[in-house]
């Protein structure tokens, strides 16, 4: 009796043990595609690279169990090595270190010299990764990059950009991983790529903010700049780092801590080069700007911005200079 309550009891709970298994079965069916075609949803296949081998490099490679290969590598100037065993040498320059370790296997098999291999490649010293920064930024220099770096990290490395700095920043890709092809199928120079200061430095698209490859070279532009010469306390050049936004005339002559008493104001002149190499005289009456009875005019990169001196101030200066002295008795009569 016992017996046959058991086998009902054990009859009940099989199928609601089952049914979990059966609708996970009708759920993978449903899932795979018809007809063999492939699932158009299915995620891409994530590859995982290494760092880029470049000439010079010295490579830690280890075979498993076979110490007659395993070893120190130094890529040559053809950008490939020498594997022991091997019968040709194999490329190595413009491959990460796990694409390398993959053709290392496909080669050992090939040649039947192992059945399955396992490589493993390291860089033990890496000679190119490197990456150059120049232009103006307080630390100009070479610097090595250990693991992916973006742009604002090797401008950080290199101290941040200096006050005279542009708007632009070239990177030129001198590795052959980071080429093109062209037409005919042959490896063409990669093309530089213009990053634009104002929006990296914004946040707002992330995208400015770029990974850099070893052998980049970072240039960073030099601002535009306008010059204020003639009658004024500070002459000299001044930079503009927005050449979009440009700098006025009345924040130039703040910049130069205004005009000497005996300026023109009205007589200035703003000189500047046309496209064809001739120079162009603009006349700005600043003393009209001042007063707000003239729009002030903005200044291009490479303006000169010139105050002359006034004849007849300048002679009133000097008559009271004599007044002065002859008041205090410095003026001698021979």
């Amino acid at each position: 009796m016992n017996l046959k309550r058991l086998l009902m009891g054990c009859a009940c709970v099989l199928p609601w043990l089952a049914w979990p298994a059966f609708c996970q079965v009708r759920m993978d069916e449903g899932m795979k595609p018809q007809n063999g075609a492939t699932s158009a949803q299915s995620p891409a296949p994530i590859s995982f690279g290494g760092y880029l081998i470049g000439v010079g490099d010295i490579l830690n490679i280890q075979v498993a169990e076979e110490d007659e290969v395993s070893g120190r590598y130094q890529v040559s100037d053809k950008g490939d090595i020498q594997l022991r065993l091997l019968s040709a040498p194999v490329k190595a320059s413009g491959l990460t270190t796990f694409q390398l370790s993959t053709n290392l296997e496909d080669q050992l098999k090939q040649q039947q010299i192992l059945k399955q291999p396992y490589v493993t490649v390291l860089i033990e010293r890496g000679m190119t990764q490197n990456v150059t920064v120049v232009g103006p930024v307080a630390r100009p220099g070479i610097y090595p990059i250990e693991r992916p770096t973006h742009l604002l990290d090797i401008l950080s490395m290199s101290g941040g950009l200096q006050d005279d700095a542009g708007q632009t920043i070239t990177i030129n890709h001198r590795n052959q991983a980071a080429a093109g092809k062209d037409q005919a199928g042959n490896a063409s120079p990669a093309q530089p790529e213009s990053i634009d200061v104002s929006t990296l430095m914004s946040g707002e698209n992330r995208e400015a903010n770029v990974l850099v490859q070893p052998g980049d070279e970072i240039t960073v532009s030099n601002a535009s700049v306008v010059y204020v010469v003639g009658d004024v306390n500070r002459p000299g050049a001044f930079s503009v780092r927005d050449p979009r936004n440009g700098i006025s005339v009345l924040r130039a002559i703040a910049l130069v801590e205004g005009p000497k008493s005996t300026a023109s104001l009205g007589k200035a002149i703003i000189v500047r080069k046309s496209t064809s190499n001739s120079r162009q005289e603009i006349p700005v009456d600043i003393k009209k700007i001042m007063k707000g009875k003239a729009q002030d005019q903005m200044l291009a990169a490479n303006d000169i911005l010139f105050i002359p001196v006034s004849g007849f101030k300048q002679g009133l200066h000097a008559m009271g200079d004599i007044a002065t002295r002859a008041a205090t008795g410095v003026v001698r009569v021979y």
